[in-house]
Formats: C-alpha cells, sequence, structure tokens
C-alpha cells in the first residue's frame, strides 16, 4: 500500500514538473519599444518623416513633410491612431484610422502676363488593417491596406500604406 501511494506521488509530482515547464514554454517574451522614428508615406496616413507612440494597444502616428521654394510650397500633414490585435516577436497585426491633410501651392510664370497660381489642398480619411514585420529587434517594415475616402471625400477607393522605423 505504502508503494502505491508512493508512486502515485511520484506520478503526481511528475505530471506538476512537466505541466509547469510547459507554460514556461508556451510564455512569449516580447521585448516592447513605445517609441518608433522613421519614414512613412500613404493617402492617408501621409508621408515624410514619421513618429509612432505606442504605449500599449493604442497608439498613434504623426506623418509630416514640408517643402518650400520659390515656384512652389507642398505641406502634408497625417495623423493615424492604431490598435495593436496581435503581438509576437516577429510580426504585429493592427488596426488603423488615417487622417491626411494636402496643401499644395504652386506659381506658373507666363510672359507678357500676371503670375498665376494653383492651390490644391484636401483631406484624406482611411480605415483598414496593418502588419508590421520586425526585420531587426530595433527596425521594422510596416504595410497597411484598407479603404479610404480621397479628396474632400470625392473619391472612395482602396488605400495603401508604408512605413520603415527604427523602435526605440
Amino acid at each position: 500500500m505504502k508503494t502505491r501511494i508512493l508512486i502515485f506521488l511520484l506520478i503526481l509530482s511528475f505530471l506538476n514538473i512537466t505541466i509547469s515547464g510547459q507554460e514556461k514554454v508556451d510564455t512569449i517574451n516580447i521585448t516592447k519599444f513605445k517609441h518608433a522614428l522613421g519614414f512613412g508615406a500613404g493617402f492617408t496616413t501621409g508621408y515624410g518623416l514619421s513618429y509612432r507612440f505606442m504605449p500599449n494597444k493604442f497608439g498613434v502616428q504623426t506623418n509630416f513633410a514640408p517643402y518650400k521654394d520659390k515656384y512652389r510650397a507642398l505641406f502634408s500633414f497625417g495623423i493615424t491612431f492604431l490598435y495593436k490585435l496581435i503581438e509576437t516577436n516577429n510580426i504585429n497585426l493592427f488596426l488603423y484610422q488615417g487622417n491626411h491633410y494636402f496643401y499644395r501651392k504652386e506659381k506658373y510664370i507666363y510672359y507678357n502676363q500676371n503670375d498665376s497660381y494653383q492651390v490644391d489642398k484636401y483631406f484624406n480619411n482611411g480605415l483598414g488593417i496593418g502588419i508590421e514585420f520586425i526585420i531587426l529587434k530595433r527596425l521594422s517594415f510596416n504595410l497597411m491596406g484598407g479603404y479610404a475616402g480621397l479628396q474632400n471625400f470625392n473619391k472612395i477607393s482602396f488605400t495603401g500604406e508604408t512605413g520603415l522605423y527604427f523602435r526605440f
């Protein structure tokens, strides 16, 4: 009887060690970075220098690109809201909602006439899903796609966005 109890306790302790060992293997150690700086481009996220802040599942990204010379002024500003769905060591999946304001003013010079200006300004808005590929520990590449209301909602179409970030 004592040997049966001893065998039962040994089996129980072996099962306990095996189960706790599996729990440690299943736990994923994800390195989290809250900030990212890089370059982004998209119809609804804007383009240019990009900063991303992702403290938890919710985050925000801004893209900004100013340009001005003698004949042209160009301004692109985007703010995008992010919600992380799945987070792993190599790939993250998220939803995004992008808002992009675009302004361009070009000067046209006509000989023997007054100069004229062409001004384009509009707002793009989009919603979609994105995937972040973590290439190196601190370097990631993003692809996003979804649906957008373009040029003050005069056009409804598919949209694509991309970004390359250094995470810190």
